[in-house]
């Protein structure tokens, strides 16, 4: 079976009702950003840092997804500037090795986690905030998605995506990620509740 030409996914529309595309969303980024955390949680201080050759750092990997969800949520779906710095943003982007340089940009293994967690939180907080009336608009210029909804959709893959590569360099974190506690609070009158 051959897959349909992927040159268009900007003209593919969502037909019908959108009303729990952003709850399904909502469940990826939780569920896979608990799983990372709790992956993170099973390896030593070393291990954290460690740059494997077949794949990146947990360092790294938390590092590069928080940066990527600060940039969409404030740049893309806020006009924006990001919080995280451009010079960090070139650094963590993926697609290139990791410099010395780079690891300067490093926090601690606790500023690390701690900014994953809250940036994941920022993030929900931005989707449920976000109209879905606008998904299938096109993004502003300079943004390799073609449309809002795009990004969302790659905002709920992203993590996942990294839990494997991490798996092939830390072969024992695989029974982890089948069944995780929640981590995050997104009941939405919850946070509206806490002014979220």
């Amino acid at each position: 079976h051959a897959y349909p030409e992927t040159e268009n996914r900007a003209n593919i529309q969502w037909e019908g009702n959108l009303s729990g595309i952003k709850d399904a969303i909502r469940r990826q980024i939780d569920t896979s950003g608990t799983l990372l955390l709790r992956v993170s949680k099973t390896l030593s201080d070393d291990g954290f840092f460690d740059e494997p050759a077949n794949g990146g750092s947990m360092a790294w990997t938390l590092t590069h997804l928080f940066t990527l969800q600060d940039w969409a949520r404030n740049r893309v779906f806020g006009g924006v500037e990001p919080r995280v710095d451009r010079a960090s943003r070139e650094a963590f982007k993926g697609g290139r090795a990791v410099y010395d340089e780079d690891r300067d940009r490093f926090g601690t293994r606790r500023e690390i986690e701690n900014a994953f967690a809250n940036e994941q939180y920022r993030t929900i907080a931005a989707l449920n905030a976000f109209d879905v009336a606008k998904w299938d608009q096109p993004t502003p210029s300079g943004c390799r998605f073609p449309a809002y909804g795009a990004l969302w959709e790659h905002l709920a893959a992203h993590n996942y995506w990294h839990l494997g590569a991490l798996s092939v360099s830390h072969p024992h974190i695989l029974h982890l990620t089948l069944v995780a506690p929640r981590f995050y609070s997104v009941d939405p009158e919850e946070m509206a509740a806490e002014g979220v």
